[in-house]
């Protein structure tokens, strides 16, 4: 006989279906439902009301990776019962009651030992008086979608290239670890930048310059506790949190523990390589309360560390805080000084040794600012760069320059060159055309004019840079080299290559100890520039000594307040009719 239509109709008339006809349909439903929990991939577990296990499914046994008679009879709590304590279960139980469902993430040891997660809802079946007969699980494997989510999470959280911590992830941290300080407790704040990786990653290839980021990265993760946190925020440039109440001796002791640890050489890629780094440190809360403040601090240190320290670690403190509030006033307040005129140039001349002749002039930027006085380009230059005017301000420069130079040559008061000092400004390709059009329209000659880079600038630019200078050159403007001698500034075996006319002896190397050390490179400096036919011009010459041995070893160009100081157009005008010797220039 056929019941299937029986099933599908609604209402079914049961008064006119027979007691046979019932049966052999409860028997064909059970054995329905007995297949379906054969063959379905989730796992079914059918209990009675007090949770002892009655039957199971074959994909239940293989999730719980127990035979179905090691289950079956068992309360359901013992598949686990090392994970929960019994206050779990009763809470469980008491949703059930009221709600009739529970569902939930639930785990499990599997036979390797590992955490397997699963997703368990349960259901409670009751008979016509509402009294619990059987409670219905349903299990399913969700442990491969936490390991992706999980995944997902630390990739958002975390730099891909070194496995730290990445700047989303240190806000979040910092958020949450600073609330948990006791009174007394601060954080330290490092911000930490490679030295000399860019040559290693330029001359090695990224794949040497990944693996030893990789490299460094795991070294500082060993220079922390569970309580502290490293993360990666730029290429080469770290941040690292240490949490614990030290005193300031005790820092710089550990900080220049970090940067020994740093500077050892390692093997990569079958070179020997050594990377150092610049620390500069900032403190909470005492510096600042948001990450935001205490980075730019840190980072402020850092920069002071980089250029002033010789120990390569700064903290950040007050006198910084000042220089760096007042590098902000000025940044909004730049281009208002070149569009008010506020910004004048001095000229200092360069003599000859011999003759005591003036050889050039240099032409030296000043801001005239209307509240705080005359400022010189150490104090601005960072300003202009920040406000995105340093190549405007290059233009500026330079066509004052000219303006004043085709002044005096029209009134016979100065007819030799400038020298304009581009150091920290900007020269790009599309500046030659402009300036030598420039000098066209003024009709004054390129031969009046020395253009002054510095030394690191020139030599890590690029073939585009010595493309620029060779067209002024070829133009018949000289280059100079300048800050030549400076530490980390110079390097021998380019000198050749670059296309100069001459070279500018930095003053560090004319200190006060003005020590044998000191001595020995100008005397180098000045028997290499003999040697490759290009001028050489000592800056920063103050004393008389200095005079005498620069004479005895050569030096044919000097210039420093002692001889002549820095002058405005106007005193430069009337000096150049008698000049330091009597005679006109």
């Amino acid at each position: 006989m056929d019941y299937s239509n029986l099933l599908w109709t609604t209402p079914v008339d049961w008064h006119r279906v027979s007691t046979d006809c019932l049966r052999e349909l409860a028997a064909s439903s059970l054995t329905l439902v007995r297949e379906v929990m054969q063959y379905t991939r989730e796992g079914i577990v059918v209990m009675d009301a007090r949770g002892r296990v009655v039957g199971v499914n074959p994909a239940f046994c293989r999730l719980c990776e127990l035979e179905a008679a090691d289950i079956e009879g068992c309360h359901i709590t013992n598949l686990n019962q090392d994970l929960h304590e019994r206050r779990y279960y009763r809470q469980i139980w008491h949703q059930l009651q009221r709600q009739g469902y529970w569902q939930g993430e639930v785990q499990h040891h599997n036979r390797q030992g590992a955490l397997a997660t699963h997703w368990l809802t349960l259901h409670l079946v009751r008979d016509n008086q509402s009294r619990v007969g059987h409670i219905i699980g349903i299990l399913d494997d969700i442990s491969r979608l936490r390991q992706s989510e999980e995944r997902l999470s630390y990739l958002a959280h975390h730099d891909a290239l070194t496995g730290t911590a990445n700047r989303t992830f240190l806000l979040s941290w910092f958020d949450k670890v600073k609330t948990a300080l006791e009174q007394d407790e601060q954080l330290a704040l490092l911000f930490i930048d490679l030295d000399r990786f860019k040559p290693i990653n330029d001359s090695f290839g990224h794949g040497v310059g990944d693996e030893v980021l990789r490299v460094l990265a795991a070294r500082l993760q060993t220079q922390i506790d569970a309580n502290e946190l490293v993360a990666r925020i730029g290429g080469d440039e770290f941040v690292m949190i240490w949490r614990r109440p030290v005193t300031e001796t005790a820092l710089m002791a550990r900080a220049e523990q970090l940067l020994t640890r740093l500077k050892a050489p390692m093997q990569v890629a079958g070179y020997e390589l050594s990377v150092g780094a610049s620390i500069g440190i900032s403190f909470y809360p005492e510096q600042g309360l948001e990450l935001d403040t205490l980075l730019r601090y840190a980072d402020t240190a850092m920069y002071e560390a980089k250029t002033y320290s010789n120990t390569r670690v700064c903290l950040f403190d007050r006198g910084q805080f000042a220089r760096l509030e007042l590098q902000q006033r000025l940044a909004g307040e730049f281009l208002q000084a070149i569009e008010c005129q506020q910004l004048f140039l001095e000229y200092q001349p360069t003599l000859a040794l011999d003759s005591n002749r003036w050889l050039s002039l240099e032409a030296l930027l000043r801001w005239r600012h209307p509240e705080l006085g005359v400022l010189y380009p150490e104090q601005f230059l960072p300003a202009a760069g920040a406000a995105g005017l340093l190549l405007r301000l290059a233009d500026w420069v330079f066509t004052d320059a000219v303006r004043q130079v085709r002044h005096w040559q029209q009134q016979d008061d100065w007819q030799g060159r400038v020298s304009i000092n581009l150091n920290g400004l900007e020269l790009e390709q599309q500046r030659s055309g402009h300036w030598l059009a420039l000098l066209q329209h003024q009709e004054v000659s390129p031969g009046s004019f020395i253009l002054e880079l510095r030394s690191d600038f020139m030599m890590r630019r690029s073939e585009s840079l010595q493309g620029v200078l060779s067209r002024f050159r070829t133009a018949g403007m000289a280059v100079y080299l300048d800050n030549v001698g400076a530490a980390g500034r110079f390097n021998f075996g380019k000198l050749r290559q670059l296309p100069i006319d001459g070279i500018k002896i930095d003053r560090s190397l004319l200190s006060d100890q003005f020590d044998t050390l000191d001595q020995s490179v100008i005397r180098s400096l000045l028997l290499l520039s003999r040697s490759l036919d290009i001028e050489a011009v000592a800056c920063g010459v103050e004393t008389e000594e200095q005079v005498q041995f620069l004479h005895r070893y050569g030096c044919e160009a000097v210039q420093g307040r002692l001889l002549a100081p820095p002058m405005s157009p106007e005193e430069l005008g009337r000096a150049c009719c008698h000049g330091p010797d009597g005679s006109r220039h």
